[in-house]
């Protein structure tokens, strides 16, 4: 081998070593400086970084806790009053306009029908033929009594007199129907007071007996509160000590307690309505306000509640939290989450209260999780 061959050889040899002397100090520096694996999985944090981590340990959750859902203010279903055509017509003026306060029997709209002039009519005959029966009644009766009747022909006459006066009764009762006055025309009236909340009735319009609501009266003291909760949820509801209702748009927090929950829930969003009562409900709440509910429920007994920052997702769909053994180190461990409110979330499975968890920084311990929100 030649001087100068020896001379290559050996400074790439030197080289080499350097290099691998090089990684193996990069690898000490990065052990000491982050996150280092031990054995079993466990992971070791330098101490330059655990102070950047909050650990506590589990505890369960006894007080009462607050859940919150969106809803919007209704009228119960007794509280509406929803007013159709007695007759068929056509509407002749409409006296009613949304949002104003009527009195039980106000004029609601006027139809125009020949319906009720038949009505009228009727009634009007019948009374004529009561009248006409009760005379040839009387004078029969005066004719047995001076002996020159036929008791044959009184009964008759008795009989017909029944007769229309049966028919009389229920040509009152068919006219009562459209109400006092005379000729075509019929006044729809309020059958309670309340507000009107809508208005479908329109002038020259043609309507029917049975056909869509032409005016709707709501009972202001009828108002609740309708929101909807994940069907999940529905047992805790029913156990709701209390709950409150914020309506932005009148800028008010009021109190109040669940009423009832609704027997099914929506097949697509299942999701399922519960109702609010309002305890002091105030004079201008109106049907349509969009509400936040809280409904505060008793927590459960050893139920585990954690900061939302503590949970962590890996492998996209794994839940996990890491939990601090007595060596310090971290073991990833597996948990069940359930629902989520004010920043925290409900650990149903994979923690024991008195496990010290990472409860913020986790992002620290594994780079390669994300937040769970």
């Amino acid at each position: 081998m030649t001087l100068s061959a020896a001379v290559r050889l050996a400074l790439v040899s030197l080289a080499l070593a350097l290099v691998a002397c090089g990684k193996e100090e990069t690898q000490n520096r990065g052990a000491t400086g982050s996150t280092a694996k031990a054995a079993g999985g466990a992971l070791q944090l330098a101490d330059a970084s655990r102070k950047f981590l909050l650990i506590e340990a589990v505890g369960t959750s006894t007080g009462e806790q607050g859940r919150n859902y969106f809803g919007r203010t209704a009228f119960r279903p007794k509280a509406l009053s929803a007013v159709t055509a007695p007759f068929p017509g056509r509407i002749a003026a409409v006296r009613v306009e949304p949002g104003q306060r009527v009195k039980a029997g106000a004029t609601l709209f006027v139809i125009d029908s020949a319906d009720v002039l038949t009505l009228r009519t009727s009634l009007s005959q019948a009374r004529l033929k009561v009248r006409l029966a009760d005379e040839v009644l009387a004078r029969q009766n005066e004719m047995v009594k001076r002996g020159v009747g036929l008791e044959v022909e009184r009964f008759e006459a008795e009989m017909k007199a029944r007769e229309a006066k049966g028919e009389l009764e229920r040509a009152e009762r068919n006219a009562a129907l459209a109400g006092g006055g005379e000729g075509t025309q019929v006044q729809v009236r309020a059958p309670v007071e309340g507000v009107v909340v809508a208005v479908k009735a329109a002038p020259g319009a043609t309507v029917q007996p049975g056909g869509e609501p032409l005016v709707e009266i709501g009972d202001p003291a009828g108002l609740w509160v309708v929101a909807d909760a994940p069907e999940g949820e529905t047992a805790q509801l029913a156990k709701a000590a209390r709950a409150e209702v914020a309506i932005s748009a009148l800028n008010v927090t009021l109190p109040g307690r669940i009423a009832g929950i609704a027997p099914k829930s929506d097949a697509e969003t299942r999701r399922t309505p519960f109702y609010v009562q309002l305890e002091q409900p105030p004079a201008e709440l109106r049907a349509g306000l969009l509400v936040r509910v809280t409904v505060f429920v008793a927590g459960a007994e050893g139920e585990i509640w954690l900061p939302v920052s503590a949970v962590l997702l890996k492998d996209g769909s794994r839940r996990v939290v890491y939990v601090e053994d007595p060596s310090g180190r971290f073991i990833a461990r597996d948990v069940d989450v359930g629902d989520q409110r004010a920043g925290r979330v409900r650990i149903i499975k994979g923690l024991q209260p008195g496990e010290r968890v990472v409860m913020r920084g986790g992002l620290l311990v594994d780079r390669e999780a994300e937040q769970l929100l």
